[in-house]
C-alpha cells in the first residue's frame, strides 16, 4: 500500500467548493486507514440529500423520502398541506447555525412526532412507493454505483442511516440496484395492519439529531461491522456527524460532509464538525477518491 505525503496528491481535494477542517489530521487520518485496509472499513451514511442530490439539473428540489410519500396517490390532500405547514415551521430551525443543538432536538421531536401522528389511520397500499422510486433515479448523486459496487466487491458494509422514511428509502435504493447484500438501512419504518392502514412508527423515532450508535445497536448492521474500527461518515446535516458516536470499537472517523442551504451561515459550524465540507456539490467523487487508495 502506498501511504500519502500530503493530501494534495489528491487533486479532488483540492477544488475550490473544498473545505478542509485541519490537513494535517486529515493526513493521520487517510493514512491509518490505507494502512489497515478495506477490512477493517465500515461507510456509514445519511440518504436524504447526501446519497441524492438536494437539487436536479433545472433547479428543482429532489424528493426526501418523506415528500416520496406525500407524492403517492393514496395520501390524501389534508395530509399534504398539514405537512407543508410542519415543515415551513421546523425545516428553518433545523437548518439554523445560531439555534443550540439541545434546543433543536426538543424542535425536532416535536416535529417528528406531529408529522407521525398524521399519518396513523390512514390507508397506504406500500406498492405505490415502487412508481415513486422509479423517478428518483436520476436523483442520486454521480458516483453512488461505483461506491455501492466498491463496497460490495471488497466485502464493505455500508449503513444507510436515515432520519427519514425507511420504507421510502428502501423503494428507491432497490430501484436503482443499489440493495446489496452488503448494504443495511436503518431509518423510521411504518407500522401497518392487514387493512394496509398506518398505526404508528415501529421502534423508537429516529430523527436528525440522535443519529448515533444507540439505533443500531441491536441491529444486523452492528453484528457485521463489530470487528471493524474504521469508518468513512458522509452526511449533509449537523446531526450526521455523530452517526458514529458510540460504537466503543471505533478508531478512526473521517466525516464528509454535504453544505447546499445558507452556506456562509452554515460553513463554520459544519467545519467544526466534518473533516471535509463540500459546498454545492453534486459527485461523490470526494469518497470514491477516497476509498480507491485502499487495497
Amino acid at each position: 500500500m502506498k501511504l500519502l505525503s500530503s493530501i494534495r496528491e489528491l487533486p479532488v481535494l483540492a477544488k475550490s467548493n473544498v473545505h478542509i477542517k485541519n490537513e494535517e489530521t486529515l493526513l493521520e487520518k487517510l493514512n491509518k486507514i490505507i494502512s489497515q485496509g478495506h477490512e477493517k472499513l465500515q461507510i456509514v451514511t445519511d440518504f436524504d440529500h447526501t446519497l441524492t442530490r438536494h437539487i436536479k439539473d433545472d433547479g428543482t428540489p429532489v424528493l426526501t423520502s418523506f415528500g416520496m410519500l406525500t407524492a403517492c396517490p393514496s395520501v390524501p390532500q389534508h395530509y399534504k398541506d398539514e405537512d407543508m405547514r410542519l415543515s415551513a415551521i421546523y425545516k428553518p430551525i433545523e437548518s439554523n447555525g445560531c439555534i443550540s443543538v439541545e434546543e433543536k432536538t426538543k424542535h425536532m421531536v416535536d416535529w417528528y412526532v406531529a408529522a407521525n401522528s398524521l399519518l396513523k389511520g390512514m390507508i397506504f397500499p406500500k406498492n405505490e412507493l415502487t412508481k415513486v422510486a422509479e423517478g428518483l433515479k436520476d436523483c442520486f448523486r454521480s458516483g453512488v454505483e461505483h461506491l455501492i459496487e466498491w463496497s460490495e466487491s471488497n466485502k464493505v458494509p455500508v449503513l444507510i442511516f436515515s432520519a427519514g422514511l425507511g420504507d421510502c428509502v428502501v423503494a428507491a435504493v432497490k430501484s436503482s440496484n443499489l440493495m446489496r447484500g452488503n448494504v443495511k438501512v436503518v431509518a423510521n419504518f411504518l407500522a401497518m395492519n392487514e387493512r394496509d392502514e398506518i398505526v404508528g412508527m415501529q421502534g423508537e423515532i429516529i430523527h436528525t439529531l440522535n443519529k448515533n450508535e444507540t439505533a443500531i445497536k441491536n441491529t444486523e448492521y452492528y453484528g457485521m461491522v463489530k470487528d471493524r474500527s474504521n469508518v468513512l461518515l458522509m452526511g449533509d446535516n449537523i446531526g450526521d456527524a455523530g452517526m458514529a458516536e458510540g460504537m466503543e470499537h471505533c478508531d478512526v472517523v473521517i466525516k464528509i460532509g454535504f453544505l447546499s442551504c445558507k452556506v456562509e451561515e452554515n460553513l463554520q459550524n459544519y467545519m467544526d464538525k466534518f473533516d471535509i465540507v463540500l459546498v454545492n456539490e453534486h459527485t461523490l467523487d470526494v469518497a470514491n477518491a477516497l476509498i480507491d487508495l485502499l487495497q
